[in-house]
C-alpha cells in the first residue's frame, strides 16, 4: 500500500543506494543474509531526488535488503507527516530536518536519530524582494517573511533574528507551504522567505536577493542538518536492514559528489525533471561521513553528551516552546539519538 502525505518539496540529493552487506557493506551482496523470514520495509521519500528515489528507480532495494524483504515507498512532503505515520506505525525510515524531530520527541512519538543526512549550508536561505529595502537581518523589522513552520528553515529564520536582535514580534512570521511560496511571492505578498531549493533560484529569477544562508548560523556554533529517523520498534526488530542502509546510503553519497552523470540521468527521467534541477540538488548535498560524525562537531561517541547536535536540538527545543511548537521542554534530547549504527560504521 503506497501512503501519499504532504510536506516540503524537493530535499536534497543523496542516492544510488545500490546494497552493502550487514558485515562490511559490500555492494550488492546483503541478499542472503537473513534467511527465509518475509520481512516488509516502509520507506518513506520526498518525491524528488533523494536516495530512496533512486533505489526506487533502479529497482535496487532486492540487492539492498535482500528477496525476502518486501519495500514499501511512503511518498512524504513534510517532517511532521513523517513523524505522525512512524507513531501511527505506517512508516519505518525516512530523511527529514531536526525541528520535527525535536517536535516529535517533545510529544512521545517512538522515533530516533540514527545517521546525518546532510549538513545544510547553501541549500536553505532568506531570499528578499529587492524591491523592499531589506539589506542586512536588521531590516526584516515589521516586514513580512512567508516560510514553513516546524521545519529546519523555521528554526533558521528564528536563530538569524535572534543574532540580528530581532524578536518574534518584530518580523511578520507568515506559515506557509513550500510550493505556495512563488506565487505569493510573485504576487508581492511577503517582503522575504526563508526557504530551501529548489524554491530559493525561483525566488531569485523574480526579483529576489539572497540576503542570509543557513550556513551562516555555524559562526554562532549551531550545526543545521537533516538527518534519518527510524521508527523504534523497526530498529529494534530489524536493526541489520537499518545498518545496510546506511552503509550503502554513505557509499553512494561518496558516488554523487564525485560521479553525478548516472544520478543525473536516472532522476530525469523517473521525476521529468531536467538536469539544472538535479544538478542544483546535487551541488547543495553535503554529506558527513559516519567518522566525522563520531567527533564533538556533530554526534560524538557513545555516551558523550554535548556534542554539537544535541546542543543544537536543545537550542531549537527552546525555539519550538517559546513559539508555542511544543509545551514542554524534552528533560534529555540525548534520548532521541541512537549512535550505535554510526558507531558500527566510522
Amino acid at each position: 500500500m503506497k501512503l501519499h502525505l504532504s510536506r516540503r518539496d524537493f530535499s536534497l540529493a543523496a542516492a544510488n543506494v545500490i546494497a552493502g552487506s550487514l558485515a562490511g557493506g559490500s555492494l550488492l551482496g546483503a541478499g542472503s543474509a537473513w534467511g527465509q523470514a518475509k520481512k516488509e520495509i516502509n520507506l518513506g521519500t520526498f518525491g524528488s531526488i533523494d536516495a530512496q528515489n533512486y533505489i526506487r528507480a533502479k529497482g535496487l532495494a532486492p540487492k539492498i535488503f535482500g528477496p525476502n524483504v518486501k519495500t514499501e515507498f511512503v511518498t512524504v512532503r513534510a517532517g511532521s507527516e513523517v513523524i505522525s505515520a512512524m507513531a501511527g506505525g505506517s512508516l519505518d525510515m525516512c530523511n527529514l530536518g531536526s525541528s520535527p524531530l525535536v517536535v516529535g520527541y517533545a510529544n512521545g512519538a517512538p522515533v530516533s536519530l540514527v545517521y546525518i543526512y546532510k549538513n545544510i549550508t547553501d541549500s536553505e536561505a532568506l531570499v528578499v524582494q529587492n524591491s523592499a529595502n531589506i539589506r542586512t537581518l536588521a531590516d526584516l523589522k515589521g516586514k513580512r517573511v512567508g516560510l514553513p513552520f516546524n521545519t529546519s528553515v523555521h528554526f533558521a529564520a528564528l536563530a538569524a533574528m535572534k543574532n540580528a536582535g530581532l524578536g518574534v514580534n518584530d518580523v511578520r512570521l507568515i506559515n506557509m507551504r513550500a510550493d505556495t511560496i512563488a506565487s505569493a511571492w510573485s504576487r508581492r505578498e511577503i517582503d522575504a522567505s526563508y526557504i530551501w531549493v529548489p524554491v530559493i533560484p525561483q525566488l531569485v529569477a523574480d526579483g529576489g536577493t539572497v540576503l542570509f544562508k543557513t550556513g551562516d548560523l555555524n559562526a554562532s556554533g549551531l550545526v543545521m542538518f537533516d538527518a534519518f529517523a527510524v521508527r523504534d520498534d523497526f530498529k529494534k526488530k530489524n536493526p541489520e536492514l537499518v545498518l545496510t542502509f546506511l552503509k550503502d546510503f554513505e557509499q553512494i553519497a561518496v558516488t554523487f559528489k564525485q560521479n553525478p552523470k548516472d544520478v543525473v540521468d536516472t532522476m530525469t527521467k523517473f521525476l521529468g525533471v531536467d538536469e539544472a534541477a538535479v544538478m542544483r540538488s546535487l551541488n547543495t548535498f553535503h554529506p558527513v561521513p559516519a567518522k566525522e560524525q563520531m567527533t564533538a562537531m556533530w554526534l560524538g561517541k557513545p555516551g558523550e553528551k554535548d556534542a554539537a547536535v544535541v546542543k543544537t536540538l536543545q537550542i531549537q527545543a527552546d525555539f519550538l516552546k517559546e513559539t508555542g511548537q511544543i509545551n514542554e521542554l524534552p528533560k534529555d534530547l540525548n534520548g532521541l539519538i541512537d549512535k550505535t549504527f554510526v558507531a558500527q560504521m566510522a
